[in-house]
């Protein structure tokens, strides 16, 4: 998994981290608004309904009329009230409590019930509320309330109605338009975020890829400017490169790989950037101190690529390209399959390259002795599959000696 999320790019993981958190969020804040508006709707009802009860109910029955029983016809009233359609019609049950915690009436059969507490008491009517609602729990979509009857002059209740409301039908259109309009707006607020963010990551690649391409531009230049110095070599890395991809191709090498293979020819001579002309352009084959600081610009070329936007295949390429498979190559000595691939691809046709080209201390080999001294080395100097395969593919199209636009776009 870990392997996995560290494959993912930046804007990937963003996407992912950025979902999970806001439908986290969005889910908190849905229950807690949810359970908010609940309460508040629970309120409501309870107001509207007490307002109704005490409106409806309380003028029709006096004061002395909660110290006793009460009479058929005021059971009659009560059952009348309770049964018509209008404001207390989703009241499922309902029960009046005396003041001394005995049950006085109810709208459905129940046997004669006492709480044990006296609203009279010190805080009588808080015990007596949180006691109920204790012992007879409600039932799912009711909501209780206690609508508590005083008189005038009076703080403590004579009496008080206990009601439960039907509020099901209420609570499951809060719930459903809750957890829908907020969960849509945290997806819409995070589908416009995700925009910017896109389109941000989007400039951002832009400039990425504009800068590293500008990066590689300089150093492409420098590669050019290395041939240029030499008047016999011309365009030599441009060939190299060329013809590495050439061999890349054959080897059936992943495409995604032919730029790097590509690269690197064009690389690999790049140390040579600051090597004296008199060298460079030297007549004549070098002195053993030349041939010192030639062999330097292997490694002066990966220094000078180190912290460049290119993958380290081109830089271990342009490092490890004038190694040798016998190990008594430069600049570490490195043999057979230790040489990055790359190397040896690079290797193979820089040297046909430089051996079918005019150089000022000698004309440039025919191409045939040029592909018998490859096959010669293979083995020792060179990689013995990839020198076959090369040698194959210049027999096959001479015209790969000079890289003809037909041989190149043929591969």
């Amino acid at each position: 998994m870990i392997r996995l999320w560290n494959k993912l790019s930046l804007i990937q993981r963003y996407t992912i981290l950025s979902a999970a958190i806001t439908f986290a969020l969005a889910f908190v804040f849905s229950e807690a608004m949810l359970r908010w508006i609940e309460r508040l709707a629970i309120e409501d009802e309870a107001k509207v309904g007490a307002e109704q009860v005490l409106r409806a109910i309380a003028p029709q029955l006096k004061s002395n009329d909660f110290g006793r029983t009460l009479s058929p016809q005021q059971r009659a009233f009560l059952d009348t009230v309770f049964r018509a359609q209008g404001g207390l019609n989703r009241a499922v049950r309902v029960r009046l409590w005396r003041a001394d915690g005995r049950l006085l009436y109810s709208n459905v059969s129940e046997s004669v019930q006492t709480t044990g507490v006296s609203l009279s008491a010190q805080n009588g009517y808080a015990v007596f509320a949180e006691r109920q609602g204790r012992v007879d729990q409600a039932a799912a979509g009711l909501v209780r309330f206690f609508v508590p009857l005083t008189i005038e002059g009076e703080t403590k209740p004579i009496a008080v109605f206990e009601i439960f409301y039907d509020l099901a039908h209420r609570l499951d259109d809060i719930r459903w338009r809750v957890r829908t309009t907020v969960p849509l707006g945290f997806f819409f607020l995070y589908v416009a975020i995700f925009a910017l963010v896109d389109r941000g990551s989007q400039q951002l690649e832009k400039q990425k890829a504009d800068l590293k391409a500008a990066s590689i531009g300089t150093f492409l230049s420098l590669a050019s400017a290395i041939d240029a110095k030499d008047t016999y070599t011309g365009d030599h890395s441009s060939k190299v490169a060329d013809l590495a991809v050439y061999v890349a191709r054959a080897l059936k090498l992943p495409p995604e790989m032919f730029d790097d293979v590509r690269m690197s020819g064009r690389l690999h001579d790049l140390g040579k950037i600051g090597l004296p002309d008199a060298i460079i352009q030297k007549a004549g084959p070098l002195n053993p101190d030349e041939l010192v600081v030639m062999r330097n610009h292997a490694e002066r070329g990966f220094q000078i690529l180190l912290k460049a936007p290119l993958s380290d295949r081109v830089k271990l390429a342009v490092r490890h390209s004038h190694e040798r498979w016998d190990g008594n190559g430069y600049p570490q000595g490195l043999s057979g399959e230790n040489i990055p691939l790359m190397s040896r691809i690079v290797a193979v046709v820089d040297a046909f390259e430089a051996m079918t080209s005019d150089r000022p201390y000698r004309k440039g080999m025919p191409v045939q002795v040029a592909l018998e001294r490859l096959e010669r080395d293979a083995g020792s100097h060179f990689d013995s599959r990839i020198t076959k395969i090369f040698v194959q593919l210049v027999r096959k199209d001479v015209t790969l000696s000079a890289l003809g636009t037909r041989a190149v776009a043929s591969s």
